[in-house]
């Protein structure tokens, strides 16, 4: 019995494009309390969260990018009656 190897004509896999529509979020922030939370950058391993920091104190977490922009949309919408 003898082994082949056989080669099937598969397309080599492109490099998937990055998301980078998060990045109107970064050097925007908002004040909560006696505290100021500043985005910062995406997220390392994953695009769709952002890294938040928030001073004083420079504690750094992320937060999904969709929260970011409803806590900024919340902001802008209020109106007067």
């Amino acid at each position: 019995m003898s082994t082949k190897q056989i080669a099937l004509p598969f397309r080599t896999r492109k490099p998937r494009r990055k998301n980078t529509s998060n990045t109107d979020l970064i050097g925007r922030w908002y004040e909560e309390d006696h505290s100021t939370v500043t985005v910062v950058g995406i997220c390392p391993s994953d695009e769709s969260r952002m890294m938040v920091r928030r001073d004083p104190g420079g504690r750094v977490w992320s937060m999904p990018a969709w929260l970011m922009r409803l806590i900024f949309l919340e902001q802008k919408g209020k109106r007067a009656a």
